[in-house]
């Protein structure tokens, strides 16, 4: 049996040509219609179109992929491919349907695609659904964008803001006209920072802000290369500030601690296998004063500078000092008046001594005569 022309666009060919005429049979037909066929094929196009965009976008979360899904799947996307294929040409209508021109509906062409899909996996498995849904949807795989596929006007305006730290924009309703059961309203979408003002009429309040925020998305993006440059990052790598002079002429702490030690400093910045003669240390101020040297002194500290050294004392001579003050201690305690009864013991060995004192002399002087 010669294929037909929808298998032919399909490049499938059934071998159950029964699946196919019922996938094409609105129930508006008869009671053999293609509602259950296309409760299959819609799982089966979803199953597809997710390894689909598994395989090709390996750097999408669950989120994105799921988004992109579902605007693939969606009936906007069915009813194009449906036209694509003029599925329209073999539909089977009941009389209704045909004069009201069901033929070019959108709902009906979409979910008879849906039940071609379920007839193709009914008849040739899985794999031959995959080889026909992967045929079709490749030249559109080939040409979205998943970052803003499935998103409208505004959330797109909305992050492109958000993502240049510039405000949202605002919506305002100018104007309405029409009578009540058919009205258009004009919308106004503002972006202050950018100078953007566009307007946008619709069916409602919500088309009419979908309007506007696709035309000032377009002046947008239109001024995308000035929005492109971005200050430089202040981070790790920004150039290093210079270090305050701590002493005049003398920059960093470091530098005007080194002023403490000039031989450390010359030892340094020696060649090595050099040696340098000792050299005395010159007498330097404390740290705290080399860090007040950039501070104008005031009258009081020059008054201070005139006064002379106070002399240091070091550990000998204090030890010393220590020794001569317990000696004049002792001396002292001997001057001090003894008791009566000492005092007259002392009295005695005085006078007896006294009494012995010139015949002592009279000896030493013989003998000196000798």
């Amino acid at each position: 049996m010669p294929s037909s022309p929808l298998e032919s666009r399909l490049r499938y060919e059934f071998r159950n040509a029964e699946l196919l005429r019922q996938a094409m049979t609105h129930r508006s037909h008869s009671a053999t219609h293609n509602e259950r066929l296309e409760f299959l094929g819609d799982s089966v196009l979803n199953c597809v179109v997710a390894a689909l965009l598994f395989q090709r976008f390996s750097k999408l979360d669950e989120g994105d992929l799921s988004r992109v899904r579902a605007n693939l799947v969606k009936q906007q996307s069915l009813y194009e491919i449906a036209q694509a294929l003029n599925v329209s040409e073999g539909l089977r209508l009941g009389e209704g349907e045909l004069r009201s021109g069901g033929f070019r509906r959108p709902s009906i062409l979409a979910d008879t695609l849906e039940a071609i899909f379920g007839a193709i996996f009914l008849d040739g498995g899985f794999d031959a659904a995959f080889t026909v849904i992967k045929r079709l949807y490749t030249p559109v795989l080939d040409h979205i964008d998943p970052r803003t596929i499935g998103k409208d006007a505004k959330t797109l305006l909305q992050e492109y803001l958000q993502g240049h730290k510039i405000a949202l924009p605002t919506y305002t309703v100018i104007a309405t006209h029409g009578a009540a059961h058919n009205q258009q309203f004009e919308v106004e979408c503002t972006v202050p920072k950018l100078d953007v003002k566009v307007s946008g009429s619709g069916a409602s309040r919500r088309a009419a802000e979908q309007a506007a925020a696709k035309k000032a998305l377009d002046e947008v993006m239109a001024a995308a290369p000035t929005l492109g440059m971005k200050p430089k990052r202040k981070g790790a790598r920004a150039a290093k500030q210079v270090e305050p002079e701590v002493v005049p002429g003398v920059t960093g702490i470091q530098a005007a601690l080194d002023l403490r030690s000039p031989d450390r400093r010359e030892r340094q910045h020696a060649p090595h296998g050099t040696q340098q003669a000792p050299q005395e240390r010159p007498a330097t101020a404390p740290l705290a004063v080399i860090r007040a040297t950039h501070v104008e002194p005031s009258a009081g500290a020059y008054a201070a500078a005139d006064k002379p050294e106070r002399a240091v004392i070091h550990r000998p001579e204090k030890a010393a000092k220590s020794d001569a003050t317990q000696t004049s201690e002792r001396s002292a305690n001997a001057d001090k008046p003894a008791p009566s009864d000492e005092r007259d013991d002392d009295a005695g060995t005085r006078n007896s001594a006294a009494a012995d004192a010139p015949a002592g002399r009279v000896v030493r002087a013989a003998d000196a005569g000798h």
